[in-house]
């Protein structure tokens, strides 16, 4: 392998035997070193490999754009994150993180805090990406000296979620989060009840909720329907049905989207599931 570009003594890019770019990282890989030498393997503590070249040039630019000790950060994060979630994070998020954590401390820096207006959302959807991002705010304290407040660990949970739907755009997840808290406020308002956050049915529901919108939002809805089906959920759960009557106008007045039969039967079924007992 050889080195194509030095960015400091400890990342380079290189070039392997296949000709494929990759982005080393390693305690002074780089010192001393010059365009067209060999890499010394036994330096790689990290590798960066990345299967599209869209990938490979925005990878390049953040590290001249941003210190590199914030993507060795980004990296050790994405690694605990990764081992505490038992996931495979889409390699996006080496990129997104790391610009994410640079723009944070140059916030914190400048004593400019943002408030998270997801986090009560965040922290009742997500609650195990939002308990490795608290602690992804103690690498952070420990690699700059920069205490976070818990809004900050709500965008870093965002941006594991995020990671785990297969590059799904930011503001997309955000949008996603957004429904599903609209959606279980129309039904606690038509039944005038709390739901219970703890039971599997809740959870269940939140799910589909999820999926839902990710639907609404890259695949479509189906077209398939089965009335007959349809018909007996209505006139079996007719509270559930006028429920779902509400979630639809929802989503209609605010996503120019009329969801299916099928759609309103699974969600007279969750509705009625979740809800029942906790009248």
């Amino acid at each position: 392998m050889i080195i194509k570009k030095i960015f400091n003594n400890n990342v380079l890019l290189g070039e392997d035997e296949n000709k494929n770019e990759v982005v080393l990282i390693g305690n002074g890989i780089a010192f001393h070193k010059k365009i067209g030498n060999h890499v010394d393997i036994s330096k790689i503590q990290k590798k960066f490999v990345f299967d599209t070249t869209d990938l490979n040039e925005k990878f390049k630019q953040l590290f001249e754009e941003i210190p590199v000790q914030y993507v060795e950060l980004c990296s050790e994060i994405v690694d605990m994150a990764q081992k505490e979630l038992q996931v495979q994070f889409d390699s996006n998020i080496y990129i997104a993180l790391s610009d994410h954590i640079a723009y944070a401390i140059r916030r914190y820096e400048d004593n400019q805090v943002l408030k998270n207006a997801l986090l009560f959302e965040i922290r009742k959807f997500y609650p195990r990406e939002y308990k490795v991002a608290l602690k992804a705010l103690k690498y952070i304290f420990h690699d700059t000296g920069i205490y976070m407040e818990e809004d900050e660990a709500g965008y870093i949970a965002m941006h594991f979620v995020n990671a785990q739907q297969n590059g799904e755009q930011m503001d997309q997840t955000i949008k996603v989060t957004k429904i599903v808290d609209d959606i279980l406020h129309i039904v606690e308002y038509h039944y005038q009840i709390k739901l219970d956050e703890n039971s599997l049915n809740y959870t269940r529901f939140v799910t589909h909720i999820r999926y839902f919108a990710r639907r609404l939002f890259t695949e479509g809805m189906s077209h398939q329907t089965d009335d007959t089906l349809y018909e007996q959920i209505r006139n079996r759960y007719p509270d559930a049905n006028q429920c779902t009557l509400k979630v639809k106008r929802y989503i209609e007045e605010n996503y120019n989207v009329s969801i299916t039969k099928d759609e309103m039967t699974f969600f007279m079924l969750h509705i009625n599931r979740v809800c029942a007992r906790d009248r």
